[in-house]
């Protein structure tokens, strides 16, 4: 079974690049690395909330904003795709990384897992494109939460299919994509007065929650956010397009 885990805290209190606060914190987050590198999928640090856009649906088209999709304290600073064979064994894993410690870690089964690289290597081989150079990025998506989001209905079947025709259209830039089961599975880690508590549902209750994500690759935002802006979200949807964080 794979798992989706984000990673959260208070962005005011995120140690400052280069400081040794930062380097302890990395060092840390490289020895997890190393001890569950069997059940890591995937993983990236996000770029802080600032350097975010946000693109909504809207009758004359797609409107991008600077900023995240909600103005929060608790703000999402990265992800892994774990694997595990129960969520006992992923929350197990979630309870080891840093970010239980700091702020949350929110556990959340996958309905589906697509690592598109190789394919995204092949593509942009074929069609002659320099990918060197490129920046990654998240594009978290957000919606209200309704048939779609179980898999298996008619539905979900719908959004599916121009998801993956989203991703043949594009095939070059898309890296990976995932799909979520609905927020109601989701169960959160997190430290309190030096106890790790484990708490079935979100640690923030919205009317609009993340369905999937995408890790894309494109020149620089603006073309990110233009890619992103063809991303199927639904009636009043939204996604969020972060940077994904390079240390070193």
């Amino acid at each position: 079974m794979q798992y989706m885990a984000l990673l959260a805290g208070d962005e005011s209190e995120f140690p400052e690049p280069g400081s040794d606060e930062m380097n302890s914190l990395l060092a840390e987050y490289g020895a997890f690395g190393e001890s569950a590198a069997e059940a890591i999928a995937a993983g990236d640090a996000l770029a802080p909330t600032a350097t975010a856009a946000t693109i909504r649906t809207g009758d004359g088209g797609p409107l991008v904003t600077d900023g995240p999709f909600a103005e929060v304290t608790e703000a999402v600073g990265g992800f892994y795709v774990l694997e595990a064979e129960t969520l006992d064994d992923a929350i197990d894993l979630a309870r080891r990384i840093p970010a239980a410690r700091d702020g949350w870690v929110a556990v959340r089964p996958l309905a589906g897992w697509w690592d598109h690289g190789a394919a995204a290597d092949e593509a942009a081989a074929a069609a002659g494109e320099d990918t060197t150079g490129q920046d990654r990025f998240l594009a978290l998506t957000y919606g209200k939460e309704g048939q779609a989001a179980v898999h298996g209905t008619p539905e979900w079947d719908e959004i599916a299919a121009a998801h993956w025709r989203f991703v043949e259209d594009n095939r070059p830039a898309v890296l990976a994509g995932g799909a979520l089961h609905p927020v109601d599975t989701t169960t959160t880690v997190r430290e309190a007065d030096g106890e790790v508590l484990v708490t079935d549902g979100p640690f923030t209750e919205a009317a609009e929650i993340t369905g999937g994500f995408y890790v894309l690759r494109a020149a620089d935002r603006d073309a990110a956010v233009r890619l992103a802006s063809a991303i199927p979200t639904g009636p009043g949807g939204a996604v969020e397009v972060r940077p994904i964080r390079v240390f070193g």
